[in-house]
């Protein structure tokens, strides 16, 4: 495989957030003068522009710890994918559609994305506070903390409240939208607001972002940001020309690859990945994949496996074939599990947006919208001849719109079966009027939401339903 340097990798931390704490950077707000035992205001902390720069540092790391699988777990478990988890009540809840305001994993997931929109509006509200910060990086420090706003925003409305399309006017109940480090309640907000805010979001990012900037978010990452939440809108012509966009644009490459998950180098398909770095002795690695590799990896203790039917739609075309190697079975008297070597690697970096998301969201959106079928048709062959070494899964140059969708949706599954995706992609489907069954329950039903934590509810924050499905 080829690989390139690519920029927009999110690198951990300097400074006051060392890149080698494994467990999170202290908070540069919440260092105590040793002569009053108080804290720090704001404005005392943060002086200069390296200051600033190790607070925006401090929100990528608080996204290592929750992209490294501590999120994507948690909409994974309540979807077709997995069977019910071995060994860890929490997981189990989830799974069982009833996570309750109790579940550890549920509240830490939610908790994560929060700390991180905290810590870019600090950012934000101390920009004309800072000395020696130029022109160029206010610009840049400004659009990374909106860009980190929106994706955390975005995620938490996708994984705590019903799709957008739930409700005719998506008035139904969001998530709280926070412009300000002021530790206050807030209301939810509706989605639509959600995802207006969003939106505004990404417009600042992108207007802002360089196209190559060093381990930061780039530009390109906040487009292929916008391109997910056009798509989860069902505005399949943005989607399609933001998507496209990218394909033929960005510097991103196709990668030969099936697994993303790589290390050192990421795959030279991300727009946008959580970093795992080598240390400064050059032999220990800060690694921040901990949620896969700790919950897959079937040389330790594997919580999460697959049922049969995905199992062998893996295998479909063979074992030897780049997407049959990456899942096994253990048969230990009689009791078969399933699970993927996906996760094998000690170290890997993890893939948020990539190439291969853009080209099926470009094949579908092109379907729905009546647009070229060949370029959807090539593009869903490119990745089928990727994953089994032949055309034999190849659709034919006549495949009708229909087909083209179902194939991308399928393509979607296979390709991210651990990221998320799929409970994305359900609820989306649903909630453009198919009908859509996940494991005997209907989309929309309440245990398809995640349950807020406990210290959330209030009298204009009311919790999800409870129930399960």
């Amino acid at each position: 495989m080829k690989m390139r340097k690519f920029t927009q990798t999110v690198f951990l931390t300097i400074g006051v957030c060392s890149l080698f704490l494994m467990s999170g950077c202290d908070d540069t707000l919440e260092q105590k003068p040793q002569d009053t035992g108080s804290n720090v205001l704001p404005s005392e902390a943060i002086q200069t522009s390296d200051d600033l720069k190790e607070l925006l540092n401090s929100a990528y790391d608080v996204l290592a710890n929750t992209y490294n699988g501590t999120y994507q777990n948690l909409p994974n478990l309540m979807t077709d994918n997995l069977i019910r988890p071995i060994n860890q009540d929490n997981f189990v809840s989830v799974w069982l559609r009833r996570s309750t305001i109790f579940n550890g994993a549920v509240s830490e997931g939610f908790k994560q994305q929060y700390i991180a929109i905290l810590r870019a509006n600090t950012v934000l509200e101390n920009l004309d506070n800072v000395t020696g910060l130029t022109a160029s990086d206010r610009s840049k420090y400004e659009a990374e903390a909106h860009f980190i706003r929106a994706l955390c925003h975005f995620d938490a409305v996708r994984g705590w409240a019903q799709p957008y399309g739930f409700s005719p006017s998506n008035a139904h109940p969001g998530v709280a939208i926070r412009e300000s480090s002021a530790i206050v309640n807030a209301p939810r907000s509706s989605v639509l607001e959600v995802y207006n805010f969003v939106l505004s979001e990404i417009a600042s990012a992108k207007a802002g972002l360089p196209e190559e900037n060093d381990v930061y978010a780039t530009r390109w990452s906040a487009i292929a940001l916008e391109a997910e939440v056009r798509f989860q809108q069902h505005e399949y012509e943005l989607a399609y020309q933001l998507s496209n966009q990218l394909l033929t644009e960005a510097p991103a490459i196709f990668d030969g690859e099936v697994n993303k998950y790589q290390f050192p180098q990421a795959s030279p398909e991300s727009y946008f990945y959580i970093y795992s770095a080598t240390r400064a002795d050059g032999e220990n690695v800060d690694s921040r994949n901990a949620g896969f590799r700790d919950n897959y990896f079937n040389g330790g203790n594997p919580r999460l496996l697959l049922p049969e039917d995905l199992y062998n739609t893996f295998k479909q075309y063979g074992d030897s074939t780049a997407r049959g190697v990456l899942y096994a079975s253990n048969d230990q008297d009689g009791n078969i599990t399933y699970f993927t070597r996906m996760f094998d690697a000690q170290f890997f970096n993890i893939p948020v947006f990539t190439y291969t998301q853009m080209m099926l969201i470009r094949a579908e959106s092109l379907a729905e919208t009546g647009g070229d079928l060949s370029q959807a048709i090539e593009d869903i062959n490119s990745i089928r001849e990727r994953a089994y070494g032949s055309n034999v899964a190849n659709l034919l140059d006549d495949a009708s719109a229909d087909v083209v969708i179902d194939a991308a949706r399928r393509e979607r599954r296979l390709e991210f079966p651990f990221n998320g995706q799929r409970f994305h992609d359900l609820k989306r489907i649903g909630s453009q009027g198919e009908a859509v069954i996940v494991r005997d329950a209907p989309w929309d039903c309440n245990g398809m939401v995640l349950q807020f934590p406990a210290v959330e509810a209030t009298d204009f924050f009311p919790l999800n339903p409870t129930g399960g499905c």
